[in-house]
């Protein structure tokens, strides 16, 4: 049984590793231009489809773009003028991967914080096995839950670690639904399992 753990978890790595590829090969940028104007930059390693939008601290869209046609390389001229004085949050979103900037905005222009690359975990489930792998970029402390009807089953305290493995053999489990949630900060990714 333990080889075949072994197996799947590798098959997950080798599904996974080309949305790793594609992590470092999205991103986004804010440039103060003057105190009124700046300019959104967006690039991608091969031409593809993406979002951006900038959002107000309370979540609302105030600006949003998705392009229709594959691009590299997209940049954009971004009225600061009509904004009041605050943070707002940059992202770029392209398939799995998501990427976003935190900026200030004040009287004298904006000031810009790092970029925060974010990917959904992949979740797989084959021959009675759950797979679950993420790569914490933010380095949010992590848990795994495993619920049925909403009622706990399972959780497992996961830490801080960057590259997260994880396999469950629920081939004793009885037939249903299931639902795994990994739980990453503030964000929940959510996965359901159809045991027959």
């Amino acid at each position: 049984m333990k080889a075949i753990l072994k197996v799947t978890l590798v098959f997950a790595l080798a599904a996974f590793a080309n949305t790793l590829f594609g992590a470092g090969n999205l991103k986004v940028n804010i440039l103060p231009a003057s105190a009124k104007k700046a300019v959104i930059a967006v690039s991608t390693c091969c031409n593809s489809n993406f979002s951006i939008s900038v959002a107000n601290e309370e979540g609302r869209i105030i600006y949003s773009k998705e392009n229709l046609e594959p691009i590299e390389d997209y940049l954009t001229e971004f009225d600061l003028s009509a904004l009041e004085d605050g943070k707002y949050t940059l992202k770029a979103a392209n398939h799995d991967i998501t990427t976003e900037r935190i900026f200030r905005k004040t009287d004298e222009g904006i000031k810009v914080g790092k970029e925060k690359t974010n990917i959904k975990p992949f979740f797989g489930f084959r021959d009675g096995i759950l797979r679950c792998t993420y790569l914490n970029f933010s380095k949010e402390n992590l848990t795994l839950y495993f619920l049925k009807k909403n009622q706990l089953l399972y959780s497992k305290e996961l830490g801080k670690t960057f590259n997260v493995t994880e396999g469950m053999n629920l081939s004793a489990l009885v037939k249903g639904n299931y639902e795994v949630i990994l739980s990453a900060g503030e964000k929940e990714y959510s996965f359901r399992v159809d045991k027959e």
